[in-house]
């Protein structure tokens, strides 16, 4: 049984994700792609969208990776936050049948 509280988190936990993930695409197509995909040697750092490197300063290298790291996170609660918000509506439907 899913509380109304819980149900309220749900639904800020799927919000979050959605601005996370926004946030991500934008930021990413705006310096030139992310770390993940990048890399780094003898001390240059290099984003990566689409084959195309783009050198980068550290904060920004590290920036991109640990962004990219809280969608491992932000996406999975995003789609366990809908999940609860909709079985807390389908607990609480009023039946329409007699």
């Amino acid at each position: 049984m899913i509380s109304p509280t819980l149900a309220k988190a749900g639904r800020v936990a799927f919000i979050f994700g959605i601005v996370n993930f926004a946030v991500y695409v934008l930021v990413a197509a705006k310096i030139g792609g992310d770390a993940v995909n990048g890399h780094s040697a003898s001390g240059h750092y290099f984003l990566a969208e689409h084959g195309k490197l783009t050198e980068t300063s550290y904060s920004v290298f590290l920036y991109s990776k640990l962004h990219t790291y809280t969608l491992f996170v932000s996406h999975p609660l995003a789609m366990l936050g809908i999940w609860m918000n909709q079985r807390w509506k389908k607990q609480n439907e009023v039946s329409d049948t007699p």
